[in-house]
């Protein structure tokens, strides 16, 4: 029964992925945590599957915004050739304004121009700050704690599995500081 509520729970992931939903927003849905969503998508073949879906679907909105903009075009010509017989442009007008308010879903949207992420500011206090170093990315890569610098690792939580197996001859020193997200010194 497990296996076909996982396989049921990824279908429905998948699909919901595909049409651009957001990761929270699916694992909500689906009644799973954020963390299934994510192993899910650091999975290279879900992953492709997801990409695949999202094409598939922006390239749909994308020929829908196409016959809508022929259609205001199309419309545009009309009035532009009935503007000097003036004869009936409301019903052309009318056309018009609801073709031009139709929602667009494609690449060209605003929506999808504009990249909406939250920014959450934090005010952390200077002797904390000064524990962490970051690299370019912002990641924070060493901390320090009492006199001694941890180094810290970031790997995708596909690859745990396999570190912890290449670690493990190094002892129960490596076992620990892998769980704690730790590399040890080799």
């Amino acid at each position: 029964m497990s296996q076909t509520t996982t396989t049921l729970t990824e279908e429905r992931a998948l699909t919901l992925l595909g049409q651009g939903i957001a990761p929270e927003t699916v694992a909500a849905s689906l009644g799973v945590s954020a963390a299934r969503i994510s192993q899910l998508l650091s999975d290279e073949n879900f992953a492709a599957q997801v990409a695949s879906l999202r094409y598939e679907s922006l390239a749909r909105h994308n020929e829908r915004d196409n016959k809508y903009d022929q259609m205001e075009d199309d419309l545009l010509e009309r009035m532009k050739d009935c503007l000097p017989l003036m004869h009936r442009p409301m019903e052309i007008l009318k056309a018009i304004s609801v073709i031009n308010a139709a929602k667009r879903r494609g690449a060209s949207t605003p929506d999808s121009i504009m990249n909406k992420q939250e920014v959450i500011s934090l005010t952390i206090p200077i002797q904390i700050i000064n524990k962490f170093q970051t690299n370019m990315q912002g990641q924070v890569t060493t901390i320090e704690s009492e006199n001694t610098q941890h180094s810290l690792l970031t790997i995708q939580s596909s690859s745990l599995d396999s570190l912890l197996k290449a670690k493990k001859g190094n002892g129960a020193q490596s076992e620990h500081a892998i769980a704690q997200g730790v590399p040890a010194a080799c």
